[in-house]
């Protein structure tokens, strides 16, 4: 067996080393939406910053429906996404849907059973890093979305693809610098009008 020294080894390599600025956010799939909010708030103190449902995002695609959409602020820029999602019939004892979310990726690649976590959101700094992804992931042969952007709410933009495991992977970028940002209320980002009982007042 060959030794190597740490210093020997190809550490970084290619043109997109060092363009990815970390992680943006991580999605877990819940169970109950009113008991994960009282667990990641109340114990592990993260703050809410913002909320959907599927009244105002609807998706009902490939299985399943989205009930329910939260983040919270880990701290660092980084947000934890929480995702509580049922069934297409209307019960989610009726069977397991596929990881969610799938309606985002491209083609027709369904990852299935999620293990403890849905997918992971790399950070990048600028609209023109996404656009320079975008077109680094097509010349190397990986099929990309086209450039989602939330308008409405001045969010994220994104780009999902899968690595070759089929783990689904997202870029996102907040895209501070960009003039929405600067009449940006964070009130805005609340859209969920029937709240869980852990946020409404006691």
């Amino acid at each position: 067996m060959t030794a190597y020294s740490s210093h020997s080894l190809i550490k970084s390599n290619g043109p997109a080393a060092g363009r990815l600025q970390g992680v943006n956010h991580l999605q877990l799939i819940v169970d109950d939406m009113d008991t994960s909010v009282r667990f990641y708030r109340d114990i592990l103190g993260l703050r809410l910053v913002r909320t959907r449902t599927k009244d105002n995002y609807p998706v009902q695609k490939r299985g399943f429906n989205m009930l329910k959409n939260y983040f919270f602020d880990m701290g660092n820029g980084g947000l934890l996404s929480l995702l509580q999602i049922e069934a297409a019939s209307g019960s989610a004892e009726d069977s397991e849907p596929a990881v969610t979310g799938v309606w985002l990726w491209p083609g027709e690649r369904v990852a299935r059973h999620p293990r403890k976590m849905d997918h992971l959101a790399f950070d990048v700094d600028s609209h023109e890093d996404m656009v320079w992804f975008r077109e680094h992931l097509i010349t190397n042969g990986v099929e990309v979305t086209k450039i989602i952007t939330r308008e409405d709410e001045h969010f994220v933009e994104s780009i999902y693809f899968y690595d070759p495991n089929g783990i689904p992977l997202e870029i996102a970028t907040f895209d501070r610098a960009h003039p929405r940002w600067q009449d940006h209320d964070p009130e805005m980002w609340f859209w969920d009008t029937d709240p869980v009982p852990a946020l409404r007042s006691e």
